[in-house]
């Protein structure tokens, strides 16, 4: 049973009878390619953005899931629309770069960190745009050495 407000596959849970409903009604996986967890820390760097650099969380053929860090509070506009990623690995050198997208969410994670000042956690999903050859290439190499079988 979900408590009111979390986050259930393509819902958040209004009553706990919706979430109920949701859970008997079996939601079906909706991606069109399988999702990969990460063995390691690969980063992802978002040109167009002044966020920068975050961490990966999952990545597949159609897109990837990243967090990044932002200062709490910021009233910058959050990660939207039509981005471009390099995505890469320093040890061993490996990388995939300018890989277009589109972003599809991008939200606070339960996590907020005071080192220097307050920042805020943030995941977005990306969906990749149309992958060149070498990009597409780049991108199944990069699966293969840096992902396993994921949820």
């Amino acid at each position: 049973m979900h408590a009111v407000g979390q986050v259930v596959p393509g819902r958040t849970c209004v009553s706990e009878g919706e979430c109920n409903m949701a859970e008997s009604e079996g939601l079906k996986e909706q991606r069109k390619h399988k999702r990969f967890s990460l063995k390691e820390w690969v980063s992802g760097f978002c040109r167009n953005t002044l966020f920068g650099v975050g961490t990966l969380v999952d990545i597949s053929r159609g897109g990837v899931a990243f967090q990044y860090f932002q200062p709490a509070g910021d009233d910058m506009d959050y990660l939207q629309g039509s981005i471009e990623l390099d995505l890469f690995k320093t040890e061993p050198s490996r990388n995939v770069i300018g890989i277009d997208g589109n972003v599809v969410y991008d939200t606070t994670a339960p996590w907020e960190v005071g080192v220097l000042g307050k920042y805020q956690l943030r995941r977005c999903g990306v969906e990749f745009g149309e992958l060149s050859i070498e990009q597409s290439s780049e991108l199944d190499s990069f699966i293969k050495d840096f992902a396993h079988e994921g949820s």
